[in-house]
């Protein structure tokens, strides 16, 4: 019986660290990538939407460069 509760209770604290940490992640830009093109770029950002991503930004960073940041 121990050993089940204390199973339980490491569970319990794992999923409410990572339910923890995942808001944060979402609250801040993350850099990606640079693309050579401002519609690669958008396609890369909108596949990082499909896979549960808030938002995505293409920036202009050099030439015809393109940063991907998504949040």
């Amino acid at each position: 019986m121990r050993v089940r509760t204390t199973l339980l209770s490491l569970g319990l604290a794992a999923l409410t660290v990572t339910g923890m940490s995942a808001p944060a992640q979402a609250a801040t830009w993350t850099h990606i990538g640079a693309y050579p093109t401002k519609s690669a770029c958008v396609n890369a950002g909108l596949s990082y939407q499909r896979q549960g991503w808030d938002a995505f930004k293409c920036v202009l960073i050099a030439g015809s460069q393109v940063d991907l940041w998504v949040k």
